[in-house]
């Protein structure tokens, strides 16, 4: 059984993976003429891997809290100070309406990755 959940906890992980890949693209389309169809692929790859992410780790969530499996890892903090400090800048460079696009998708891979690769850990310490 720990097997099975382990192996949706690394589906999960690469779920998280492509979505948050998915953002690094935005940049690189050309919005002058609307959504094109990569646009509408790159928005699918992120909200499909967001979604089947988040149902698994839910999932796992519940089926550790049955099994009475508890995290005993400490090193999702890394993770959550990485969340913290790349929220931070992002809402900096928000608030300064910053034109380097670059900077801002950046910023927003790395908040949702960190905040993601957090979940993945804890699930993987409860799962040992």
């Amino acid at each position: 059984m720990i097997k099975k959940l382990s192996a949706l906890n690394f589906v999960s992980a690469v779920s998280f993976v492509i979505s948050s890949v998915s953002l690094l693209f935005i940049p690189l389309l050309q919005l002058d003429k609307g959504i094109s169809k990569v646009g509408i692929l790159i928005a699918l790859f992120f909200w499909i891997g967001l979604l089947c992410g988040l149902f698994l780790q839910i999932y796992l969530a519940l089926k550790c809290k049955q099994l009475n499996l508890h995290s005993k890892t400490k090193t999702q903090r890394i993770s959550l100070v990485i969340f913290v400090v790349s929220f931070v800048v992002l809402l900096i460079l928000i608030l300064l309406k910053s034109k380097n696009s670059i900077m801002v998708v950046g910023c927003l891979f790395c908040a949702l990755l960190s905040l993601e690769s957090c979940a993945i850990i804890k699930r993987k310490g409860c799962l040992k």
